[in-house]
């Protein structure tokens, strides 16, 4: 048995918690696993130090043994040979304990399946485990798409870097970007990732949209918005205005009267539902837009305009409500 310290070797401190000595057994395993250094006796024989120590601190009644009589009392763990019998570290499954079952089962088990996919195949005995190779690692790519794009869906080739066999080599996909999409969602391509180093599947590409800012344009859901400024004229008198969409430009009607923050609807003129049927509205919100500075006919005119002392729908609303406020105050 080895005389090291096992929370050195797993590079936790003595008040560590379960979950941390697993945590960090799980991240070395990895690392040094046979299955990701073929042919490296250093990192072979780091992956037995890893089980024997985690063989001892993965279990509370061995732990508590170890931390009273140090590796005195780990003798008794397993025998005369130590933790794993007489014949030491045999490699992960083997060995049999004296019910017959597998050593490593209760203390390697959970942990191995999450870290290298271990499963039981059907009809195994106690002692038989099956490893899936270790998946690729899966990558990322932020996708930079226009908010019409984003409307109206679009082809985009991407290049990026990706591991084949040892070394990483370029690489370029067409991506589909569906019409509708929305910010951060993410597209996923399958077995378009890394490859696996030891022969699994290989691990998928995520693309991430970022939608780009529009000018005019913003998103509300499936609708779309556009602030609208009128001349203060054209509020009062009313007018006919174009205006642009998501696929070309559209008519609408200012009535007489309009007033400032008012919205019109623009029906199926917004982005369109994902895995539904139609799309959203463009909602017109009308901003009057006042002069800074007028001529002195201009002032003339406005003023000759105000002696009539009618008041606006606004401000007549406005000035009851203050007036009832009043009242209810004596």
């Amino acid at each position: 048995m080895s005389k090291k310290d096992y929370y050195a070797t797993l590079n936790v401190s003595r008040s560590a918690s379960p979950e941390e000595i697993k945590k960090a057994y799980r991240k070395l395993a990895m690392q040094f696993h046979p299955d990701k250094n073929p042919g490296d006796k250093k990192a072979e024989e780091k992956f037995k130090e890893l089980n024997e120590a985690y063989e001892v601190l993965g279990d509370p009644k061995k732990k508590d043994m170890y931390d009273q009589y140090g590796h005195a009392g780990s003798q008794g763990f397993g025998g005369a040979g130590g933790p794993f019998g007489a014949g030491g570290f045999g490699g992960f499954g083997g060995g049999q304990s004296q019910a017959g079952g597998d050593p490593f089962q209760d203390i390697f088990g959970d942990v191995f399946s999450d870290i290298f996919g271990a499963t039981r195949g059907p009809g195994a005995g106690a002692g038989t485990r099956t490893r899936r190779p270790a998946k690729g690692t899966d990558l990322r790519y932020t996708l930079n798409v226009s908010f019409e794009e984003s409307a109206l869906g679009c082809e985009k080739v991407i290049s990026f870097m990706r591991q084949r066999g040892q070394k990483e080599e370029p690489a370029k996909l067409a991506v589909n970007v569906p019409a509708g999409v929305k910010e951060g969602q993410r597209l996923k391509l399958s077995g378009e990732g890394d490859s696996s180093p030891s022969g699994g599947a290989a691990g998928d590409l995520y693309v991430i949209i970022n939608i780009q800012e529009h000018p005019l344009f913003k998103r509300n859901e499936n609708d779309v918005t556009l602030d609208l400024p009128i001349g203060y004229t054209d509020a009062i008198l009313g007018t006919n205005i174009e205006v642009p969409t998501l696929t070309g430009k559209a008519m609408i009607r200012i009535p007489p009267g309009t007033h400032s923050g008012q919205t019109f609807r623009l029906k199926g003129k917004g982005f369109p539902k994902i895995g539904g049927f139609g799309s959203g509205d463009m909602l017109v919100r009308v901003l009057v837009d006042t002069p800074q500075t007028l001529s002195s006919r201009h002032k003339e005119l406005i003023e000759e305009l105000s002696k009539s002392k009618e008041q606006t729908p606004l401000v007549k609303a406005f000035h009851e409500k203050v007036n009832q406020l009043m009242r209810n105050r004596k």
